[in-house]
């Protein structure tokens, strides 16, 4: 009821407005054509205004006799081609705008690593960078002569420390290029020196004074990254559509890249890892260690 009362209005409304509009000299010929649009647009609100009332006795009927009858329908409506040329326009301006395309998907993998471990596996994707992340900080522990944990994985911008919680000194350093460092050897206790990794890829982390300890920081350039499981599944979410570049890596093994074309609906890669076996490293001296790191205790 309230709808056929705006439509009243509405048709009242339109029909006042056109008949001012098209005052003025009878031989114009705009002002003729004018008003017999109006008079298409009066007749075309009125039908609408009949079917309204048809609509609502048969709601009223429906509601006092439990049902509309065999013969209850709505009278149709009868547009002339001006009336219809309005009423698709109205309705082409009432359509709801298309969804934009996908501008991101997932990626899902398997990976395979015969006679290796999956655990500490890694996938990310290389070709995608964000801005480096700021205020977070990372603990990698110096304790009973070893790092933990012995991976981490990081966005580019993070620090990282290296609290020792040992009785005796540790001098960390990292060979890794493009930034080395060498913390030095502070007393047991002290405040730790934060590390921020500032370029992407793998960095090896080593005590001068001890070579059996050694944790790898896995630097990634975007949060897209994700740890492989124990069956070799992966998923990456959000990742852009367009050729991208998923790495594979984990300290026991080389790092393994895949380019796959991600599209709307995403991409799968399938990857085989390699072994990468042990080699022993130079002090930060780039000497062979002494006897001190074994007679320590």
């Amino acid at each position: 009821m309230k709808r056929s009362k705006l439509l009243s209005v509405v048709g009242l409304v339109v029909i006042l407005l056109g008949a001012r509009s098209v005052r003025g000299a009878s031989g114009d010929p705009e002002v003729t054509r004018l008003r017999a649009e109006v008079r298409e647009l009066r007749q075309l609100v009125m039908q609408v205004m009949r079917v309204e009332k048809e609509h609502y006795d048969l709601l009223m009927n429906l509601a006092q006799t439990g049902h509309l009858g065999e013969s209850a329908k709505l009278s149709p409506i009868e547009l002339t081609a001006p009336a219809a040329a309005d009423a698709k326009a109205v309705s082409a301006s009432l359509e709801l705008p298309k969804p934009a395309a996908r501008t991101t998907a997932s990626v899902r993998g398997k990976v395979q690593f015969p006679g290796g471990s999956l655990q500490d596996v890694y996938a990310y994707v290389e070709n995608v960078k964000s801005s480096p992340v700021r205020g977070k900080t990372v603990e990698i522990a110096q304790r009973k002569k070893q790092f933990l944990p012995e991976v981490t994985v990081v966005q580019r911008g993070t620090k990282v420390l290296f609290p020792n919680y040992d009785t005796f000194v540790h001098n960390v350093f990292s060979p890794t290029l493009p930034r080395p460092f060498d913390l030095g050897a502070p007393r047991p206790g002290e405040e730790a020196k934060a590390v921020e990794m500032t370029a992407p890829g793998v960095v090896d982390v080593f005590c001068n004074m001890h070579s059996d300890m050694h944790a790898a920081i896995l630097v990634v350039p975007s949060p897209i990254y994700t740890r492989v499981g124990s069956d070799g599944s992966f998923r990456l979410d959000g990742v852009p559509v367009g050729a991208r570049k998923v790495v594979v890596w984990g300290p026991r093994s080389k790092p393994t890249a895949q380019t796959v074309d991600v599209g709307a609906s995403g991409a799968e890669v399938s990857v085989t890892l390699d072994q990468q076996p042990a080699t022993a490293h130079n002090n930060k001296l780039n000497q062979p260690y002494s006897s001190y790191d074994k007679n320590q205790k």
